[in-house]
């Protein structure tokens, strides 16, 4: 029982990525998360244009009959509402606004593992929807998640300083 303990506290000091170097993890969760999430808000952004400026044309493609599953126009919609958040709150840089980008980005790995399913489900043929949206879940998700624990370290070790 200890030895998976063990490997459990292991993983999550792996996954939060405290091993590194503080000045590799202010840049990690500042500079990279950042492009992480304005990545995703793109590419969110190109979807929902897609969805919107095809018409029902996308749709007769078996590769999207997925997405109408989702109703396009509703998943349209969110998927510009989640990427304009996303952006905005990149611009800004204070503690609260991370908090909320962990919290999007999370979300974010949400909406990208539904598009993911839809594709495993449009299968065959294979594309590379069926492993590049899969990776994007996971990146958005654990960019999301270690930056909402680093903030809050960061949060806690300012307040312990006082």
């Amino acid at each position: 029982m200890k030895n998976v303990e063990l490997a459990l506290q292991l993983l999550h000091s792996l996954l939060d990525l405290r091993f590194l170097p503080d000045k590799l993890q202010k840049w990690l969760f500042c500079t990279g998360t950042r492009v992480i999430t304005v990545t995703s808000a793109l590419i969110m952004i190109g979807f929902a244009g897609m969805f919107l400026l095809g018409g029902s044309e996308v749709f007769n493609l078996k590769l999207y009959k997925g997405f109408l599953l989702l109703h396009p126009y509703t998943l349209s919609i969110l998927l510009i509402g989640v990427a304009l958040l996303q952006l905005i709150i990149a611009i800004f840089k204070s503690n609260r606004c991370s908090v909320l980008s962990g919290y999007l980005l999370i979300l974010s790995a949400l909406i990208w593992a539904v598009i993911s399913a839809t594709f495993w489900a449009s299968y065959p043929p294979l594309t590379t929807g069926m492993t590049t949206y899969p990776v994007l879940t996971v990146v958005c998700a654990l960019a999301g998640r270690n930056l909402i624990n680093y903030t809050k370290r960061v949060e806690d070790l300012k307040y312990k300083g006082r």
